[in-house]
């Protein structure tokens, strides 16, 4: 055999050896290629049961917020309503009790000027004039 010869054959070798790596590599893409439909399958079948049990839970949600606004709306609508009594309690109470506190008092500085005070003393425990007019 000549040298050419054995070039030729040599270069056969190695493409046959080419060949059958590309074949596994063939045979390998190829089983990789499956399970990863088989997985993007199994996927897809967990997704869509999740998928139900959310939108589920998204309904009973939507009717439990609905449920908490109507509660609210309520609260608020009490709220109002106490705070509107309240201030009407406090015009109709406030004013006559204060007036009445007023007129209480009054009425007593009144009756011990009336009286005297024994002590020379004010009701309301400052001095009187006429200890104003001794102390300066």
């Amino acid at each position: 055999m000549s040298g050419s010869e054995w070039a030729a054959v040599v270069g056969a070798q190695v493409c046959l050896v080419l060949l059958v790596i590309l074949v596994v590599m063939i045979v390998r893409l190829d089983r990789t290629t499956r399970e990863l439909r088989q997985a993007a399958a199994e996927f897809e079948r967990e997704s869509r049961a999740a998928l139900g049990e959310l939108r589920a839970a998204v309904r009973a949600a939507d009717f439990e917020l609905d449920r908490v606004d109507a509660l609210v709306s309520g609260a608020e609508r009490v709220t109002d309503r106490v705070d509107a009594a309240s201030v009407l309690a406090d015009r109709v109470i406030t004013s006559p009790v204060v007036k009445a506190m007023a007129a209480g008092t009054g009425t007593r500085r009144a009756l011990q000027r009336l009286r005297g005070s024994s002590d020379g003393k004010r009701a309301n425990g400052g001095p009187s004039n006429g200890e104003r007019e001794a102390r300066a």
